[in-house]
């Protein structure tokens, strides 16, 4: 957690009427909206709000009858492993990652990611959801001292290491978010795991720039660095999952920005990418 104060949030006027009456004649004609209109949109309220609702369920519904499967929304049964909650970052807002103190063991042990896998697959998970913090070596040196004690070079090593053994013994099937990847860690972890995934979390470059931000001093959290980690995993063809965070700091007209970023760059989206995916062979 930081010590300095959060900046303010900027204070935005609404929009006029006029605006709102137009981005909603918009959305109802179902034409694609830019970030100024979705901003537009995000003042709906009372009676206007239920009848952007109601827009949005059916642009839902044309989209599962498009894909041959209407009214039906899939998910995935996942256990959560939680490999290491040690980050090297410092958001202001995680409950997630924690101090070396407060932890018995930097790591969760092979012993203990297999128990968990086989309790997941016990009740009729299908998938490993394996959580951590961004390469915790680089902060805290019993991250690296319990690393290589065990031989491995870092955490990613490890990260491998066990999606191969929770697959091989469990047949659960592996999806990795350790955070910032390269191209070359995708090529590496590719072969172990169906899917990825990594929040987007915002585009909001002034909640990582300014002191006191919630991603003030932590590098993984820029969002030029985040963004090409998801176009590295589109030219990789990495089925991949993301996100964004709401109500860390930023302005409404910050969260369109966030959303429609993988439509204005047409980011090959994890879903098409997963059907053509194959489970994986360890090597």
């Amino acid at each position: 957690m930081s010590d300095m104060p959060a900046p303010r949030t900027p204070e935005q006027p609404p929009p006029p009427a006029s605006a709102l009456r137009r981005a909603l004649a918009r959305a109802r004609d179902g034409k694609t909206l830019d970030p100024g209109e979705a901003a537009t949109l995000m003042h709906a309220r009372g009676e206007q709000l239920a009848t952007l609702v109601a827009r949005a369920g059916r642009v839902r519904d044309a989209g599962l009858a498009a894909a041959g499967r209407p009214g039906v929304i899939t998910y995935s049964r996942k256990v959560f492993i939680p490999l290491t909650r040690l980050c090297r970052d410092r958001c202001g807002y995680c409950t997630f990652a924690t101090v070396p103190g407060r932890l018995d063991s930097p790591y969760l042990s092979p012993d203990e990611v297999l128990a968990i896998a086989r309790q997941g697959a016990a009740l009729g998970c299908k998938e490993a959801l394996f959580t951590l913090g961004d390469r915790p070596e680089d902060r805290w040196r019993q991250a690296r001292d319990w690393l290589g004690a065990r031989g491995y070079d870092d955490t990613l090593s490890y990260v491998r290491a066990m999606a191969i053994g929770v697959l091989e013994e469990t047949g659960l099937l592996p999806h990795l978010n350790p955070g910032v990847l390269t191209w070359q860690d995708f090529a590496r972890l590719k072969p172990v795991a169906p899917s990825m995934g990594m929040m987007l979390e915002t585009t909001a470059t002034r909640l990582f720039t300014d002191q006191g931000g919630p991603h003030y001093g932590s590098p993984d959290k820029d969002p030029a660095v985040r963004l090409r980690v998801l176009e590295d995993a589109g030219r990789s063809a990495v089925p991949f999952t993301t996100g964004i965070l709401i109500g860390i700091g930023e302005t409404l007209a910050e969260r369109p920005n966030s959303t429609t970023w993988p439509r204005r760059s047409r980011w090959p989206g994890w879903c098409s990418a997963r059907r053509r995916g194959s489970r994986p062979r360890p090597t």
